[in-house]
């Protein structure tokens, strides 16, 4: 099974040009990134400014939280970034997309974007593993938890996270 990671950042807090996991690298954006590397086969970074981004790509490191997007905005957004994380499905079969964002954005994706049918559509199954965990800070000492338990797993995949939280979409 292969797995697709999409990490939200959020405000960036450098200015100045770098690799988008440099720019975005609040402790919150990285323990969600560190645990998208873990579990998944693959991962990117969901960027207000820029869409979808490699953690690799060279980006100018200013963004604006999702919610201070205008409606029409996050719309255009999230219909965009869909359709990229949709054809990054049918391309490389991933079978679970597991996205690491807050529930604006979230719902923003599936709403607006049309997320679960879209993915599903293109083969893979949605997992929302912050969904329903609370604010930041509850989500915070979740991700430490799944990274404490998954640093020393041999096998630290999106399955065994998707049956520790019951829940998929």
């Amino acid at each position: 099974m292969q797995t697709f990671g999409l990490v939200q950042a959020g405000a960036c807090p450098f200015r100045g040009r770098g690799r988008a996991i440099d720019r975005y690298a609040t402790a919150f954006f990285t323990k969600k990134a560190d645990l998208a590397a873990l579990v998944c086969d693959d991962w990117v970074v969901l960027s207000e400014r820029h869409g979808v981004l490699d953690p690799e790509a060279e980006v100018e490191g200013i963004d604006r939280a999702f919610d201070e997007l205008e409606p029409a905005e996050q719309a255009r957004w999230s219909m965009e970034v869909v359709a990229d994380v949709a054809s990054r499905v049918r391309k490389h079969e991933y079978d679970r997309v597991v996205v690491f964002a807050d529930r604006p954005t979230r719902n923003a994706l599936k709403e607006r974007g049309g997320l679960l049918s879209r993915v599903s559509a293109a083969g893979a199954k949605t997992i929302e593993p912050l969904a329903g965990i609370g604010g930041p800070d509850r989500q915070e000492r979740w991700l430490d938890e799944q990274l404490e338990i998954r640093r020393d797993a041999d096998d630290p995949t999106a399955a065994d996270l998707e049956a520790d939280l019951g829940e998929t979409a």
